[in-house]
C-alpha cells in the first residue's frame, strides 16, 4: 500500500504546479502495488480548491474500504495519529483518526479505539475470543461497520468538510463536493457493504 501511495503522492506534488482548474475533480484508481502485488480499485476526489485529495478504494490486502487523505504539506511524523473533524452535509462534525503515512503528506483512516465509537455504534464486542485467543469475528464485523459507515457518508453525501491541526499546530480545512462519488460506489464492491443502521 505504501509504495503505490507514494507514487500517487509524487504525482500529486507535481500536480501542485498545475493550475487548479486543470486538476480533475475525480479520477478512477485501478492499479497494482509493485511492492506486494495487491490491487487497488477506487477513486481519487479533489477538494474544491484542488489542494487536497481523498482516496477511497479497495485494497486486496484489506477487507474494508481504505480512506486516505493527502495534501501538499507535512501533516505530522509517520505513524502519528491525527484527529480529523469531518462534517457531511452540515451535520455536527465527528472526530475520526488517521495515521500519518511515511511520506508525511498523507494519512489513512483507522479505528483508533473502540471506546471513541461506542456512543455512535454501541458497545464493542470483546476484541479476542476467550477460548481460542483469536480475534473475535464479531469485533471485526463491528469495526468493519465503522469503515462502511464513513464510506457511505462520503459516497452518498453532497459536501464534506475536513478540518485538522497538523504536528506544527497549524489548522487546515478543506471542502469536498461529494456528488460525483455516488456513481462510482461499484468500484468498491469488493470491500464495501452497506452499514448497519444506527
Amino acid at each position: 500500500m505504501i509504495g503505490i501511495l507514494t507514487a500517487f503522492l509524487v504525482a500529486l506534488s507535481s500536480a501542485a504546479t498545475v493550475p487548479a482548474q486543470d486538476i480533475p475533480l475525480l479520477v478512477e484508481i485501478d492499479v497494482e502495488d509493485p511492492f506486494d502485488g495487491s490491487h487497488w480499485t477506487g477513486v481519487r476526489l479533489a477538494s474544491e480548491n484542488r489542494q487536497a485529495f481523498l482516496f477511497l478504494f479497495c485494497d486486496d490486502d484489506n477487507t474494508n474500504p481504505r480512506i486516505v487523505f493527502a495534501h501538499g504539506q507535512a501533516i505530522h511524523d509517520p505513524t502519528k495519529p491525527i484527529g480529523y473533524e469531518i462534517a457531511v452535509d452540515g451535520a455536527e462534525s465527528e472526530t475520526h483518526y488517521f495515521t500519518v503515512l511515511p511520506n508525511r503528506n498523507s494519512a489513512v483512516f483507522f479505528v483508533r479505539t473502540a471506546q471513541m465509537y461506542e456512543d455512535r455504534f454501541g458497545t464493542s464486542p470483546p476484541v479476542f475470543n476467550e477460548q481460542t485467543r483469536a480475534v473475535n469475528p464479531q469485533y471485526i464485523a463491528w469495526t468493519d461497520n465503522i469503515y462502511n459507515h464513513l464510506t457511505q457518508k462520503l459516497f452518498f453525501g453532497e459536501i464534506a468538510s475536513f478540518r485538522f491541526t497538523d504536528g506544527n499546530s497549524q489548522p487546515h480545512g478543506y471542502s469536498f463536493r461529494l456528488l460525483p462519488l455516488s456513481d462510482h460506489i461499484g468500484r468498491l464492491r469488493d470491500c464495501y457493504e452497506p452499514p448497519w443502521v444506527f
